[in-house]
């Protein structure tokens, strides 16, 4: 008596739903919550076998393994198993299976017990998908490859769903495919491009009437009698869509829902549909936003572009005038008017060299987030900037020199060359600029410490001590005046530090007035 009220109290349990079957695999019994859960009844069951209720991808390993069981391979079974509902529906249970034998050892029947865990494996199935679709969005990848990443991800979730986005074109009113992978090519082909209006099947209503259309059976729906010969040659027999909205309301397109088999929708699949819509509205913005990002960023480059020429020529002409003077005036004994000439003298080269830093910068700012890691020859790069650069120290007498062994660094490393080209011109132009005639500017490259050091020191003017705190913030200028250097855009220490950190690099400065500066480029090993 015990026994069976502990078997009845086992198989009232409603959080666990109970099958029991026979060696050959035929069920025998089985409690409330199973039928329940599969929503057959319980004589329906006792003509079914275990395999009957199993999804057809599942069926040969839980045969293999339930043989092993039976011959006592194995001591039980623990697995995540797909079953099929009477209305043909597939669900997900983490299932235990064992063996009851008898005095002998024989089977006597097999106990499978499952707990309903559908709606968690859904939840897992979305969560990878979104991380995804984010995934690709930060790689910039095109609006049709996210899209089709997001049909798939929603036809994962649930099987016998097929999905497809269309996106609304404002200006002529007519629906584009933009993913649709799972429905016919014919099918896609004849939609691209139908004009939304009321009635206009599922997507053409719910785009102009901004509300969700659930059409249940295609075959006998008012909205879809126009499309029914095209539908007829497809076994699409309902469609669910939902409009996908903008962040100010604005409708971009729709989310369609389709099934092989007249249905509706349940709560879950109204919030499938939804939160797919409001997913791919994320994705249609983000490319929008970007777009136009992009399209400001070329119209700048192109307006500092011109700019830059258009100030370039007369700066160029008002320089050669200048000269004309100075060299054919007789006036320049004449002590203001040779000051009056010595200023404009300065200024000149003083706006031609803010329109060479205007268009370097421009392009440096327009490509800031454009990282690109490679391995080349560094010491290579180096000395091809220092001979850039020699020229400027000759001029000025400086003893300029470069110590960098060949290879350099041993170990490859991967950076971004324009960004090293750009941090290195920085310091060396910086060491120049601001090192009195005949002073000197070194360069150095060696391996301290697991990392790659690239040191440039020199003897110029040096940064007074309450001006450091300052030096890597953006439009920050050491004081000219006791340097006699032209000012600039004061970006160069900014840009050379953000790019170097971007690289999982440091960069370092340290000074002292009338001593110099020295500048320190850390950059990782790999281990």
């Amino acid at each position: 008596m015990h026994d069976h009220n502990l078997k009845q109290a086992i198989f009232a349990n409603p959080a666990v739903a109970i099958e029991i079957s026979d060696s050959d695999g035929r069920i025998t019994e089985t409690n409330a919550a199973f039928r329940d859960i599969l929503g057959y009844q319980e004589s329906e069951l006792m003509s079914l076998k275990v395999a009957d209720l199993c999804h057809n991808d599942d069926k040969e390993r839980e045969t293999q393994e339930r043989c092993q069981l039976i011959e006592g391979e194995l001591d039980h079974l623990t697995f995540r198993k797909r079953y099929r509902t009477k209305g043909g529906k597939t669900l997900w249970g983490d299932t235990n299976v064992t063996v009851a034998r008898n005095a002998t050892g024989d089977c006597e029947a097999v106990v499978a017990t499952m707990v309903d865990v559908t709606e968690q494996r859904r939840q897992e199935l979305l969560q990878q998908g979104q991380t995804h679709i984010l995934d690709l969005l930060y790689q910039n990848r095109p609006l049709e490859e996210v899209c089709t990443a997001i049909v798939e991800a929603i036809e994962c979730v649930e099987e016998g769903l097929l999905c497809s986005i269309l996106q609304l074109n404002t200006r002529t009113g007519t629906l584009h495919k933009v993913a649709a992978p799972s429905l016919p090519d014919f099918y896609n082909n004849a939609v691209d491009g139908m004009e939304i209006g009321e009635g206009v099947g599922s997507c053409g209503a719910a785009a102009f009437s901004k509300r969700r259309v659930v059409v249940a059976d295609i075959l006998s729906h008012p909205y879809w009698q126009k499309a029914r010969r095209l539908i007829e040659k497809t076994d699409l027999r309902s469609c669910w869509s939902q409009p996908i909205f903008s962040n100010n309301g604005e409708v971009l397109g729709t989310f369609a829902i389709y099934y092989t088999e007249p249905r509706e929708p349940g709560p879950f699949e109204l919030e499938l549909i939804r939160s797919a819509a409001d997913l791919t509205a994320l994705a249609i913005c983000h490319k929008q936003a970007l777009s136009a990002l992009q399209r400001r960023d070329q119209l700048k480059s192109e307006f500092l572009g011109l700019v830059s020429h258009k100030l370039k020529t007369p700066a160029t002409a008002i320089s050669l005038f200048i000269q004309n003077i100075v060299a054919d005036s007789t006036d320049l004994n004449d002590p203001n008017f040779r000051q009056m000439l010595t200023m404009i003298q300065a200024e000149t080269r003083h706006l031609e060299h803010l329109i060479q830093d205007l268009l370097y910068f421009s392009n440096v700012i327009l490509h800031q987030d454009d990282l690109k890691l490679e391995t080349f020859d560094l010491g290579k790069l180096v000395r091809q900037i220092a001979e850039s650069l020699s020229p400027a120290a000759s001029k000025k007498c400086l003893d300029f020199s470069i110590d960098i062994d060949a290879p350099f660094p041993p170990e490859p490393l991967q950076l971004d060359r324009a960004r090293m080209t750009f941090v290195l011109r920085a310091l060396l132009d910086n060491a120049i600029k601001f090192t009195p005639n005949e002073g000197s500017v070194q360069l150095q490259g060696q391996l301290e410490n697991g990392s790659v050091k690239l040191t440039v020191r020199d003897t110029g003017t040096g940064i007074p001590k309450e001006e450091m705190g300052k030096i890597f913030s953006k439009f920050y200028q050491v004081d000219p005046s006791s340097s006699g250097q032209i000012r600039g855009f004061g970006l160069g220490l900014f840009y050379a530090q953000e790019f170097v950190r971007s690289m999982h690099g440091e960069l370092t400065v340290e000074s002292q007035p009338d001593f110099g500066t020295v500048a320190a480029i850390r950059l990782p090993v790999p281990s």
